[in-house]
């Protein structure tokens, strides 16, 4: 009798078990974006109009795209940049994004610069340079540094006010996070129950996989394209990587990649990767950038000392460090 009582609740919980799996379907899909690679996997209820999804979740990225490229017809950043006033109206998006990235200028004493864009021109790391341009000289670095500084940026409300018509700006360090941020609003209003959106190295994650298991997000291996250094479980939040593997050229041996520290004008070469996790896809956009040239045992004592912050940095000889919420929890 006890046998039978036992198989019953057994099916019982089976028959609902498969009941809430068969309510919901997985989908995944691929874009090009941003200048990267979009992965996006949902987890809908049966019914949801996936095409509509689809389709708001491509439009929003083109728009971004559009809309803060550095070079792009219809770029608000190629509008300021090519400014014939040193006071330029902007849309809300824009003077929210640069704000934003300002705010942390001065919480990352400078590391983090919005006014990048000439050092990466010089150093051939922008949108539009040549395929295989020349180192510069320390003499041609000290010229653009003197434009390269975020407190020479003021915002009043939606107008950006520059002190030098040589300064432009350039929030590739940002916007990624941002479209993170608004495509997750999109998918939290139109049906998903999960989603994990992969973009390049940002990655913003909800709920689980259909069945309930969690999503997993590896940390590449800096050397190797193929290769991850560990693996995570999550289920809320988002997670960014920040690489000297992501544009780079090597001359004469040596890495000189993107991110530069805009004090001295050269790329930083204290690590190959900073991953950070948080719950806000642009917190953390902004911070594995603005970390990337310190020290690996500072930038963990900066993600430790935060609550709701956790990461990993590979600095340049290969090393791992993680921080103390992360000891556990990262697959190594």
């Amino acid at each position: 009798m006890r046998d039978s009582i036992t198989k019953s609740i057994l099916c019982i919980f089976l028959l609902i078990s498969l009941s809430c799996v068969s309510g919901t379907v997985q989908e995944k899909r691929t874009f090009f974006r941003m200048d990267t690679v979009t992965e996006v996997t949902l987890v809908l209820k049966r019914g949801t109009d996936l095409d509509f999804v689809w389709l708001s979740l491509d439009s929003l990225f083109k728009d971004w795209e559009d809309r803060f490229s550095v070079t792009g017809e219809r770029s608000e950043v190629r509008r300021v940049n090519e400014r014939k006033s040193d006071t330029v109206a902007v849309g809300k998006q824009l003077a929210d994004i640069l704000r934003t990235g300002l705010n942390y200028g001065d919480t990352l004493d400078g590391s983090f610069d919005i006014t990048v864009l000439p050092l990466k021109e010089l150093w051939g790391f922008s949108e539009d340079a040549p395929p295989d341009p020349s180192l510069p000289s320390s003499s041609q670095i000290d010229s653009v540094l003197r434009y390269i500084d975020y407190r020479k940026v003021k915002m009043n409300g939606d107008t950006v006010i520059f002190s030098a018509p040589e300064i432009r700006i350039d929030v590739g360090g940002i916007a990624k996070g941002f479209v993170l941020r608004e495509a997750g609003k999109m998918l939290d209003q139109n049906g998903p129950v999960g989603y994990l959106i992969a973009a390049g190295g940002d990655i913003l994650a909800k709920g689980t996989k259909r069945g309930g298991d969690p999503w997993v997000v590896g940390i590449r291996d800096p050397r190797d394209r193929e290769g991850v250094i560990g693996a995570l479980e999550i289920d809320s939040g988002a997670v960014v990587t920040s690489g000297d593997y992501e544009r780079f050229r090597i001359v004469n041996g040596k890495r000189y990649h993107h991110i530069f520290d805009p004090r001295t004008g050269f790329c930083c070469s204290r690590n190959r990767s900073v991953t950070v996790k948080g719950s806000d896809p642009v917190e953390v956009d902004i911070f594995s950038t603005g970390l990337f040239c310190k020290d690996a045992e500072e930038i963990i004592g900066f993600l430790d000392a935060r609550p709701g912050l956790e990461g990993a940095v590979v600095d340049s000889t290969g090393k791992v460090f993680v921080s103390s919420g992360w000891k556990e929890k990262l697959k190594l």
